[in-house]
């Protein structure tokens, strides 16, 4: 992370090293601040350290950092999926970008905020992270003593992220049905099987009556030769509806559903099944939703 003064990475194994206490930090960059603590790994004598923390330049969000040194196979890494456990608290993962050598960083979402929690309020930190899917994951013990002071001074000069920009982002792509189909064969494929692609899987709709064809993708019209019903149940297939934009698309409805049908400029009719036709194993039934907020909901 570019905020630490100091230098770590990762080591194989479970480090058992002595464990320093969380620290603040003002620099050494004018206007950059950060809340980190730093482990030495497990070899006698220890090579390896890693530091893990959070940290911000002046006016820009919290993020998380990493800086590795040490671990040659670590410092060659373009990127780094990390999962962090305080105490009993597992905090969604990490999902670390290098931006230079041994140094990584990785968004703060809404989703990390009770982990952050964890982290203050716990006594004991570990990371996790796998080489390759076939061997034990490398863990890094860290100890949590002074993480409460540290990260809350990070937090009162560090401003948190915009969630709701977050969120709008993960759910526009410029090619929605490129990017399910290409998820679609790497989880069949992970099972042996192959995908053939149905010509009822992209269907253009006009959900707002603006210009530019809005999107159906029925995920259910990707099968799998391994299993035929990956993505389908009893309520039916799952089923995405994306609304055009000038970035491409948005996505405004995600879920299991036996049917998808234009309705009036700002709403579909959708045909659904069970919980969402107001109990589980409820028969079917038909309900228009609406365009709210950038979101399908159930009209009134």
């Amino acid at each position: 992370m570019r905020a630490f003064a100091t230098a770590a990475v990762i080591s194989v194994g479970i480090s058992t090293a002595a464990q320093a206490q969380w620290s603040y930090q003002e620099g050494p960059e004018a206007g950059r601040y950060a809340a980190y603590v730093c482990a030495d790994g497990s070899g006698d004598p220890a090579t390896e350290r890693l530091c893990f923390g959070l940290s911000c330049d002046a006016g820009k969000p919290l993020r998380f950092g990493l800086r590795a040194e040490g671990n040659p196979d670590l410092l060659a890494r373009s990127e780094l999926d990390v999962q962090a456990f305080a105490g009993v608290r597992v905090m969604p993962p990490l999902a670390f970008q290098t931006t230079g050598l041994g140094t990584f960083e990785a968004p703060m979402t809404k989703s990390h905020l009770p982990g952050i929690e964890g982290l203050k309020a716990g006594t004991r930190l570990e990371l996790r992270y796998w080489e390759t899917v076939d061997v034990p994951p490398t863990v890094w013990q860290m100890s949590l003593s002074g993480s409460s002071d540290a990260i809350s001074a990070v937090e009162a000069v560090c401003p948190q992220p915009d969630f709701a920009a977050q969120e709008l982002a993960a759910r526009t792509m410029a090619d929605p049905a490129a990017a399910v189909l290409r998820d679609m064969r790497a989880a069949c494929g992970a099972l042996g099987g192959e995908v053939s692609v149905g010509n009822d899987y992209a269907q253009a709709i006009d959900l707002d009556g603006a210009a530019g064809e809005d999107l159906v993708l029925r995920h259910g019209a990707l099968s799998c030769s391994t299993a035929q019903d990956l993505v389908c149940g009893p309520a039916g297939c799952l089923t995405s509806i994306w609304q055009a934009n000038d970035d491409g698309f948005t996505r405004v409805f995600l879920n299991a559903v036996r049917d998808v049908a234009a309705n009036a400029p700002g709403s579909v009719r959708l045909t659904l099944k069970g919980s969402l036709c107001g109990r589980v194993g409820a028969p079917e039934c038909q309900q228009v939703w609406s365009l709210q907020d950038g979101e399908l909901i159930p009209a009134p």
